[in-house]
């Protein structure tokens, strides 16, 4: 796949920066980012950036195992940990800006079909972000917790998993843990349904998605307990079958998925539920879906530093 990029763009600059990462191109402990092959440039501020052929027909309600799901999640939070690492920020977070590691030329869709559920399946498969025309890259002394930029950029990209850090008025957001906020909210759109058979998939979900940002996890913490969490599942657990179904609710309701936690572990994992949003923050979330709303809170809020 060959792609145009406009020379001088942030885009073009973090292709130039992975190119330049070593790890990328090993097959062993491959970070899950989808690096370019090569990077010509051309006279016509025009650089074409050639990209590895990896599939893009990526159907997760497909994902009939726990591994497949473990899988998935591990290798997206893999990537993002090490975009972030690398203070890039992805910004548009997204199913159809991940590819898994199958590519066919056959032509006939069901065969096609039934090899990449094969390949799913199988434990050579893998996942990998990409495609960075609305990421951004910030100095490498950049903090991933206290990053702030201006929230306007919060708006860009796919509003699909996009959460709620810049629909309170706010003048500054952290983009690295919108990001996480992002993957968190994908997850839970996707994966409710594996939570009895991984209980420990709730908490991951309240720490990614919660609206108190400064207790969000890191992409790196996020990471650290999902392979935790892999080391001591048995592997008949992993094995075991799943049937998936998206649930638009869940994103906007926490208590759809920690609901199924036994009682037992709702109470023991109290503390890290996702609190009820505050009825000043749902005023707030109210008024900015109105033009003049969100041009009265935001200038409140930012005259108040706010």
């Amino acid at each position: 796949m060959i792609k145009m990029v406009d020379s001088g763009t942030m885009e073009l600059q973090i292709y130039h920066h992975l190119a330049e990462c070593p790890d990328l191109y090993e097959a062993h402990n491959f970070p899950c980012v989808l690096p370019p092959t090569t990077i010509i440039n051309s006279p016509d501020r025009i650089s074409f950036v050639a990209m590895p052929m990896w599939g893009s027909s990526l159907c997760i309600p497909e994902f009939d195992r726990i591994q497949q799901v473990l899988t998935f999640i591990r290798c997206t939070l893999t990537g993002l940990a090490y975009l972030h690492d690398h203070r890039i920020a992805h910004r548009d977070i997204h199913e159809t800006n991940i590819l898994v590691n199958f590519y066919s030329y056959d032509e006939d869709p069901e065969c096609f079909d039934q090899r990449l559920r094969e390949h799913n399946q199988g434990p050579a498969a893998r996942y990998a972000i990409f495609d960075f025309d609305l990421s951004l890259q910030l100095p490498r002394q950049t903090s991933l917790k206290d990053c702030r930029r201006p929230s306007e950029e919060g708006f860009t990209g796919n509003s699909t998993y996009r959460p709620c850090d810049v629909y309170q008025g706010e003048s500054y957001y952290n983009p690295f843990a919108f990001d996480v906020g992002c993957l968190g909210n994908l997850f839970v759109y996707h994966f409710v349904e594996a939570i009895p058979a991984v209980p420990s998939l709730a908490l991951l979900f309240a720490k990614m998605t919660t609206h108190r940002i400064d207790d969000r996890w890191t992409a790196s913490e996020a990471l650290a307990f999902v392979q935790d969490m892999e080391v001591e599942l048995p592997s008949a657990v992993k094995q075991s079958c799943v049937t998936l179904k998206i649930d638009l609710d869940a994103l906007d309701d926490p208590e759809l998925y920690w609901s199924r936690l036994s009682p037992e572990l709702q109470i023991a994992w109290q503390r890290h539920r996702v609190p009820p949003v505050s009825w000043n923050t749902r005023v707030l979330r109210w008024l900015i879906t109105f033009e003049i709303g969100y041009a009265v809170v935001s200038s409140v809020r930012r005259f108040l530093h706010a």
